[in-house]
């Protein structure tokens, strides 16, 4: 398997030294993996490649960037962004809410879906309060991503592999008598976010806020 093992490298690197053409490098390699397997070099054939596809996977993507899409196109981010602003007393709060806010959707949908959604909440949050979006979106990309390995829905890879080993949504709370992941990655996860949202020192002072949050403006007639 040392020629498929190349392939991956290769394709690997063009999509790292070429990320404006990765699609086009990932079904290179797919197709190239599958022209040596026609021409006998491993036993695996077009059939077989078409079984090894997850379409359950790929069918939740679909869904879920549909989802986004709708989601985006609403203006539902800057009403949200605004309804959070005018409810927290500084930007580490609205910071902190807006990575739990991540978190609890990513344990139910996929997390590149669920950053995909949330971000835009989090630069127009950033871009009403005039601060650098970089940390609200590093905040929104690591809690997403930790509570997404958290349950067996919350990432593609999960998926993937719970699947090859008969594993269900349950399993990950709970297996073989002993607790799951679920639970380990909320041990690391909640002293972290209480640390980092302290209350002390956060709150500023009424007589000099941080901010004047305006109130939140109604949806645009149809």
């Amino acid at each position: 398997m040392l020629p498929a093992l190349i392939i991956f490298l290769l394709t690997y690197l063009l999509m790292l030294v070429l990320p404006q053409y990765r699609p086009f490098a990932a079904l290179g390699g797919a197709a190239l993996f599958l022209a040596l397997g026609a021409a006998g070099l491993w036993d695996f054939t077009l059939m077989d490649a078409a079984r090894a596809v997850d379409f359950n996977v790929l069918l939740m993507m679909a869904g879920t960037m549909g989802t986004v899409s709708l989601f985006i196109e609403s203006r539902m981010p800057a009403r949200l962004a605004e309804l959070l602003i005018v409810r927290v007393p500084n930007v580490k709060w609205a910071v902190c809410m807006l990575a739990l806010f991540a978190g609890v959707i990513s344990a139910f949908v996929d997390n590149v879906a669920t950053v995909l959604m949330v971000a835009p909440v989090g630069l127009a949050i950033a871009r009403k309060l005039r601060i650098s979006p970089v940390p609200v979106l590093i905040s929104i990309a690591v809690s997403s991503n930790l509570q997404g390995a958290a349950t067996l829905v919350g990432d593609t890879t999960s998926i993937l592999l719970g699947g090859f080993a008969g594993m269900n949504f349950f399993n990950f709370f709970w297996m073989e008598g002993r607790p799951g992941i679920f639970f380990g990655v909320e041990l690391g996860r909640w002293p972290l976010w209480a640390c980092c949202c302290s209350p002390s020192g956060t709150r500023p002072s009424p007589s000099r806020p941080r901010w004047r949050p305006r109130s939140p403006t109604p949806f645009p007639p149809p």
